[in-house]
């Protein structure tokens, strides 16, 4: 079936940053979002203003909401939680199975408040290099992890279905993959729900549509539960990278683009995606 792509229009809330990533929309409205390799995580205000969070953090590709307040961020070496008020940050998680941590792209947080989220080696695709194959994996509050696969190409965006029974993962240069979630909080039994190479963040909505930002395409994609592609909404960006439900009921899409080289176009934009969002739940670390 072809899928026509749509017009759609938004509103630029941010621009002026290298690569635009990580959106995450807090209950008082703002909308955080980093840099990935300008540096820094940093806030779009209800009443229009722009701050920086953190600066100069390198590498965040993603970013969970934790319930005591803070952010936790992925980045360069691993995970940190900020305090979004004050700026004060800790390293939450720098090695995995004592082998440090080059960095941590997207996390996503359950419905018990446990982190997924996988490594990605951007040394190495910065670099110019060969990247070494990244983790997915599970953390609790005990600070355990568990890996999940050792062998991930470029880790992107994870969600849950509605009904938590599912888990998606964005897998870059592959598509997206779903997991059957078991008892225990751990997924299983994982299936190729829909190829996409140039596959980036990922959110669900309400009604169970999985939405990807696709990088290289620089469109939104929505696709039904059972892989099929339901919508395709094409962007003026160089790419599109990352993308968030918020907004009054959740019916407001929050899109982070980013430009090429050294273009410094990248930015957060807001569009009325037709379908309200589920909502994601917080950390508890």
């Amino acid at each position: 079936m072809t899928v026509a792509e749509a017009t759609v229009a938004f509103e630029t809330l941010a621009t002026g940053f290298a690569f635009c990533e990580a959106p995450r929309v807090a209950d008082d409205g703002t909308v955080y979002f980093s840099d990935l390799t300008g540096g820094g995580y940093h806030a779009w205000d209800p009443d229009s203003s722009l701050r920086t969070v953190l600066a100069d953090r390198l590498w965040i590709g993603g970013a969970v909401l934790d319930a005591s307040g803070a952010i936790v961020l992925g980045g360069k070496g691993g995970l940190a939680m900020v305090n979004p008020a004050s700026g004060d940050v800790r390293t939450l998680l720098d090695a995995i199975a004592g082998q440090p941590t080059v960095a941590v792209n997207d996390i996503e947080a359950d419905a018990h408040g446990r982190l997924f989220g996988g490594t990605i080696d951007f040394e190495a695709i910065f670099g110019g290099g060969a990247p070494a194959p990244g983790l997915f994996f599970r953390l609790d509050a005990a600070g355990e992890v568990v890996v999940l696969r050792d062998d991930v190409v470029a880790s992107n965006g994870i969600g849950f279905s509605p009904d938590g029974a599912w888990l998606y993962h964005s897998e870059s240069t592959i598509g997206v993959w779903r997991w059957k979630m078991g008892d225990d909080g751990l997924p299983f039994g994982q299936e190729l729900m829909v190829e996409v190479a140039d596959c980036d963040g990922l959110a669900v909505d309400c009604e169970g549509g999985v939405w990807i930002a696709c990088w290289e395409s620089a469109e939104l994609r929505r696709y039904r539960p059972d892989g099929t592609l339901d919508r395709r909404m094409k962007l003026p960006f160089a790419s599109v990278t990352s993308l968030a439900f918020g907004g009054p009921d959740l019916t407001e899409l929050f899109v982070t683009t980013a430009g090429h080289g050294t273009s410094r176009t990248g930015g957060l934009i807001r569009l009325n995606p037709g379908v309200a969002g589920l909502p994601v739940h917080k950390s508890r670390l």
